[in-house]
């Protein structure tokens, strides 16, 4: 994906964090976006201090602080536009560095980069700052994810979710009808925020795998295991194998006492420290490498019930050459074949038969293990997603282009020399224009017409059965 590096564009990724270690989905995500947009463009990542890992980037991206001298004091002419009221609220619930808004109100300006990526939900929020188009990669639904964790809390509970939702999805038309686009992991998630968003353009780039690190291991799994693989602390994550633990591996256990589950993650909840006393269940903790456990499983499990975004854990396993078995929340947005590429179960008697079928089929689940690696290599290409990134990168970055020609030809007929040392200067009406052409002549819909997309079932045609 490499080009002339004359007509490279020019991308500025404005992060919350520095993109390691990889151990959570939103840094890995980043980090492969960053290393493989430097083959086709130039790239700064800009983030909060000081990088402590730089010798694992390559060497030709450019990585810079957000706080320091340059992001103290502003002149006059650059002045931050005023927050107004959803800026005061956004800053009140993520919490707002002046610093950031600052540097970049300073340093994303035309001259200097063709369009900017705000990496994550919270970053969303300095979009103002920016004299540059904006993509929002959002990563994950805010609302989605907030009303799946509902689903299953106290119906008293309820209602501050609906007004948590109720916020978000203002958050999310705020940014997202400013930015020249918006991008989520999902398509589920995608088309959820068009539901607030629209006509805003929102986009559905997946994850990918590193290939050369999940590899398929060169020994056969050990007979009869069983694990869950997962961040121990993350509520998804707590809900689903204290689910699974409790409700379903019982009966799997009960067809064969040889059979052990194994719960592999940093930092267990109390809930799930509680799973080690269940037959069969072995608490591993957290570990510097999944792999190996991964690799020496027969079955891997993805029991998710709440949340949002795209499974890395799924991908992950079939990079492996795992079969997996997943629910429907977990598959959805994923273009794997249930049945064929990986197995789906919804109720307790479907995770029981396909699990255990799986253990005492040792044919049947090589052949599911290979289709899903098939599929996953054929999908979740990191290098044939971030061209997909670059496109949308590109194409907003030729709303700017476009705006400053028709912007030049017009101040040829009308403007004079005083204009061009104005405080209204051409460079923040080229931004302008581009915000403009950004929202496209957009009615804002009134606020209850967001509430009434609001509900507590939020199921998408692709996960609301197993097929």
């Amino acid at each position: 994906m490499t080009t002339d590096r004359t007509n490279r564009l020019r991308v500025l990724v404005v992060a919350g964090h520095e993109p390691w270690p990889l151990d959570h989905g939103g840094r890995l995500r980043l980090y492969n976006f960053v290393r493989h947009l430097a083959d086709s463009a130039d790239v700064t990542l800009a983030i909060p201090d000081p990088p402590r890992h730089r010798n694992l980037f390559p060497s030709q991206v450019r990585i810079v602080p957000m706080t320091g001298p340059s992001a103290a004091t502003n002149s006059p002419s650059q002045r931050l536009p005023r927050a107004d009221w959803m800026l005061r609220r956004v800053r009140g619930h993520f919490g707002t560095r002046p610093q950031y808004n600052a540097w970049l109100h300073r340093h994303a300006r035309p001259e200097r980069f063709d369009v900017a990526l705000c990496s994550g939900a919270a970053m969303g929020q300095y979009a103002a700052a920016l004299r540059i188009p904006v993509v929002w990669d959002a990563v994950d639904e805010l609302v989605l994810y907030t009303l799946r964790v509902a689903e299953t809390a106290q119906p008293r509970r309820r209602p501050a979710a609906l007004r948590a939702a109720f916020f978000q999805a203002l958050f999310e038309r705020y940014v997202a009808r400013r930015a020249a686009a918006t991008v989520f992991t999902s398509s589920v998630d995608a088309s959820y925020a068009r539901r607030w968003v629209a006509p805003a353009r929102v986009a559905a780039i997946s994850n990918g795998v590193d290939f050369d690190y999940f590899a398929p291991g060169e020994h056969p799994p050990e007979a009869g295991t069983v694990a869950f693989v997962g961040a121990l602390d993350f509520p998804p994550n707590v809900d689903g194998i204290v689910h699974f633990a409790r409700g379903i591996w019982p009966a799997i256990y009960a067809r064969g006492p040889n059979r052990r589950l194994l719960v592999v993650g940093r930092r267990p909840a109390a809930a799930v420290r509680e799973l080690a006393a269940i037959p069969g269940v072995e608490l591993v903790g957290g570990v510097p490498d999944v792999r190996p456990y991964l690799r020496r499983t027969t079955v891997v499990v993805v029991p998710t019930r709440t949340g949002g975004g795209v499974k890395n854990k799924v991908l992950e396993a079939c990079a492996l050459a795992r079969p997996v078995v997943a629910s429907p929340r977990a598959l959805a947005g994923l273009s794997a074949r249930r049945g064929r590429d990986v197995l789906c179960a919804d109720r307790t008697a479907s995770w029981v038969e396909r699990v255990s079928s799986l253990l005492e089929h040792s044919d049947a689940a090589a052949s599911l293990a290979a289709n899903g690696h098939r599929w996953v290599r054929r999908a979740h290409h990191w290098p044939a997603l971030t061209s997909d990134l670059h496109r949308v990168l590109q194409s907003a970055a030729r709303s700017l282009r476009s705006s400053a020609i028709r912007l030049s030809a017009r101040e040829h007929r009308t403007t004079t020399f005083t204009r061009a040392v104005a405080a209204d200067s051409p460079a923040t009406r080229i931004t302008r224009r581009s915000n403009a052409l950004a929202e496209g002549n957009r009615r804002a819909a009134p606020p209850w017409a967001i509430a009434r997309n609001l509900d507590f079932t939020s199921r998408d045609n692709e996960e609301v059965r197993c097929r």
